[in-house]
């Protein structure tokens, strides 16, 4: 019940901890809590995420006495925000997220329009999109020069997204990690989510997402020389028509590719010409 019906599976699936790769033994209770507890040890994995079980499993537990006494069936999103809100909250408490408690610095963008970056630097602009009702997530980034050629840009797919920010914050985490991957330099990542900027900023504000703040905060301390920017709407079109293309068009291979999108020279041309 705490691992194999559909609801529970849900319940995991949403809450990001690592599934076994084989799958939940069907047979062994123990074998299942054991690798609960395996996986609570290894530092690979978010602090929010490894500790966070115990909380799962009571509210599986206590989402199927729902079920079974009242025939109400709990959101699996709802479940799994209660449970990790309330996972969050104990372990700030004991001191576990401690380690990027006061965040990272988000510099806000000047302008309505995308700007080149200076001279020997490189921008990255990250954006998402989110499908409520399917909870199915969108990424994509371009990188741009002090010249505004486009010199890389990647998509990619996201499957149970349970909010619009944690899509923010999951897109910021994979844009940043390629980054490192990339071996940049310099490096000026532009975003547009008011609410990720915040939470990045304070990530005891969202426990739920702590994950992901660790890991955009590992990759941006990683990079020689780089920075945050939050920026309007209208200053990350591309990246974000790159996001939209994913949900809207059911795009679902994921790449990355040298240049810009072949469907966006216009827009990029025109945000690369001299003002």
């Amino acid at each position: 019940m705490l691992f194999h019906c559909s609801y529970a599976k849900e319940v995991w699936r949403a809450s990001q901890f690592p599934i076994p790769p084989a799958g939940w033994s069907s047979s062994s209770v123990f074998l299942n809590i054991h690798y609960l507890i395996s996986c609570s040890q290894k530092q690979s994995i978010g602090v929010s995420v490894r500790l966070s079980f115990p909380w799962l499993l009571w509210h599986i537990w206590k989402a199927r006495n729902k079920f079974c006494f009242e025939h109400i069936r709990p959101v699996t999103s709802e479940v799994v925000t209660l449970a990790m809100e309330e996972s969050g909250v104990w372990l700030q408490l004991n001191g576990h997220l401690k380690e990027i408690g006061e965040g990272l610095h988000v510099d806000p963008g000047e302008s309505h329009i995308w700007s080149k970056p200076p001279v020997s630097w490189v921008k990255c602009n990250i954006g998402s999109s989110w499908d409520s009702s399917s909870l199915f997530g969108g990424a994509g980034w371009i990188i741009r020069d002090a010249h505004g050629k486009a010199l890389l840009h990647s998509r990619r797919s996201f499957n149970h997204v349970l909010s619009a920010v944690q899509m923010d914050l999951m897109a910021l985490a994979w844009a940043t990690s390629a980054v490192v991957d990339l071996k940049l330099k310099n490096v000026i990542f532009e975003f547009s989510s008011a609410e990720a900027a915040m939470i990045i900023q304070n990530p005891l504000l969202s426990p739920f997402n702590y994950k992901n703040c660790y890991e955009i905060l590992r990759s941006v301390q990683a990079i020689v020389r780089s920075k945050l920017q939050l920026v309007s709407v209208t200053s990350n079109n591309a990246a974000s028509a790159i996001a939209v293309n994913v949900t809207r068009d059911l795009r679902h291979h994921s790449y990355v590719a040298s240049n810009g999108p072949q469907w966006l020279p216009p827009l990029l041309s025109a945000e690369a010409a001299p003002r």
